[in-house]
């Protein structure tokens, strides 16, 4: 501390150096079906093209069309076994560093190919994030090779009130998943 004292130069470097470790999360967001739906009737063919799904630029920061922070956890989940974490500091990021939610703008929860059983998303047993599905003891169905995916861009997204969420393997044979979950601390 005396050394910051006499030399500011030294206080400007560390102030530098701690505003320097700011995170910042941005990007884009598409999804973008290439289906053409046809049916022949006789000599004529009628066809149904499909629109892009979603395009969703988001900046940094806590407002309408921002987030500040993402996770993502690959995990493998023996027979029947469940996993409850909480959005209040359960999950770290990439840098190693504890994510609170107060808000979740983005959700998606990947089933790999080679599960045999679906994976099973709610169900916490205490202080349930209920924003997302309703109730305490509501289910959500991943399929095997399946994703749900959820986006709230606009206003307060899903709040984070109860905070924990439970991913459940449904079968009697190890399940591998992929949880993606983006907000606001």
């Amino acid at each position: 501390w005396n050394t910051m004292k006499t030399n500011p130069a030294i206080a400007l470097i560390l102030a530098l150096a701690i505003t320097a470790c700011a995170d910042t999360f941005s990007g884009r967001l598409l999804v973008y079906p290439q289906w053409t739906h046809a049916k022949t009737v006789g000599a004529s063919t009628v066809t149904e093209t499909f629109a892009m799904f979603l395009d969703w630029t988001h900046t940094s920061g806590a407002g309408s069309n921002q987030m500040n922070t993402i996770i993502r956890e690959t995990a493998t989940l023996t027979n029947g076994q469940s996993r409850t974490v909480s959005l209040a500091g359960g999950y770290t990021d990439a840098f190693g560093d504890a994510t609170t939610f107060t808000a979740v703008r983005f959700l998606a929860l990947e089933a790999s190919g080679g599960n045999y059983y679906d994976i099973m998303f709610g169900g916490a047993a205490s202080d349930a994030w209920t924003n997302l599905v309703g109730g305490a003891t509501d289910l959500i169905k991943v399929r095997p090779g399946g994703t749900m995916m959820f986006v709230a861009p606009i206003g307060t997204g899903y709040g984070v009130t109860g905070s924990n969420v439970c991913i459940t393997n449904a079968g009697s044979s190890n399940a591998t998943y992929t949880i993606y979950i983006g907000g606001i601390e």
